[in-house]
């Protein structure tokens, strides 16, 4: 099985973060932040600016790398079903705005109806969350100098 290399953005603008909202097949919804799949000869710093102008028709501009985070999906049926998307390192940079402006999103993740701005000070109630460890970290992520190493968190269900 691959382990997928994913470029993620922390967007915070005005206080506030940009996440994406996402919706299980059952309807309970889940927050993730933009970015995505890395593509073979493609920088992270790329595929962030890349990955986050499809999901949410932002330009961003990466300021600094900021965290690293592994999932990891135990579902026997999610690691058949999706052997490519069920082990990844989140490589997660802080970015800033390229422009206020957006533009209509090009490619929506895999459940994905959209994105938000959500305060800072509510991050830590957000429900599910990928990766969960933001709840706790956020503002020490923000604060640091150097990268922060969020853990490895398995997700045992397999629920899409």
């Amino acid at each position: 099985m691959p382990i997928r290399s994913a470029a993620k953005a922390l967007i915070v603008h005005e206080g506030r973060l940009l996440l994406n909202r996402c919706v299980h097949a059952d309807g309970r919804v889940y927050h993730d932040l933009p970015g995505g799949g890395q593509k073979q000869y493609e920088s992270l710093e790329d595929a962030v600016i890349r990955e986050v102008r499809e999901e949410t028709g932002y330009a961003v501009r990466p300021v600094r790398f900021a965290a690293l985070a592994e999932e990891i999906y135990t579902s026997e049926a999610m690691q058949t079903r999706y052997p490519e998307y069920t082990h990844r390192m989140m490589h997660i940079f802080l970015a800033e705005l390229a422009s206020e402006a957006s533009c209509t999103p090009s490619e929506l993740d895999l459940g994905m109806d959209g994105c938000e701005w959500v305060p800072l000070e509510a991050v830590k109630d957000i429900g599910e969350l990928h990766p969960s460890a933001l709840k706790t970290a956020l503002h020490d992520i923000l604060a640091a100098k150097e990268a922060v190493w969020l853990g490895t968190e398995y997700w045992p269900d397999d629920t899409e």
